[in-house]
């Protein structure tokens, strides 16, 4: 009868613990999720810049990152035409990284600005490196 109380001591041990555990998970994922929503609220506003262009002026881009995670992309090629461009989409971050859904370069996250990253997901390097940026207008 003794060990009959000692299984059930041991059991009832082992359900505190994994509970604890999976309470601890639950908390986690909760703060997780908070963070990301402050960083969607803190990274969210309008972005300009003239990016750097082969065959023409400038590349008037503006980006609009929205609290809901969606952006719209808006772009001329100064010098070459007056028609705009405008993509619209969902925006991602993955640690100072963020993703544009539909566009195939990156951007890495700054303060006040946004650093447009090679095709492959590095900076740009050389002369014009500092011409690939979009500043916070609002």
């Amino acid at each position: 009868m003794r060990w009959l109380i000692y299984i059930s001591f041991v059991f009832l041990l082992l359900t505190i613990a994994l509970s604890c555990v999976n309470n601890q998970k639950s908390l986690a994922a909760k703060e997780n999720n908070e963070a990301m929503k402050q960083l969607s609220v803190n990274i969210s506003g309008m972005y300009s810049g003239n990016l750097p262009c082969v065959d023409c002026e400038a590349i008037n881009t503006m980006l609009e990152l929205n609290p809901d995670n969606s952006y719209v992309l808006r772009y001329i090629y100064e010098g070459k035409s007056n028609d705009q461009f405008v993509k619209k989409g969902e925006w991602s971050m993955e640690k100072n990284t963020l993703s544009l859904e539909g566009v195939d370069y990156q951007y890495k996250v700054n303060s006040d600005y946004l650093l447009q990253l090679d095709l492959s997901g590095n900076e740009i390097k050389g002369d014009l490196a500092e011409k690939y940026q979009l500043s916070r207008v609002k």
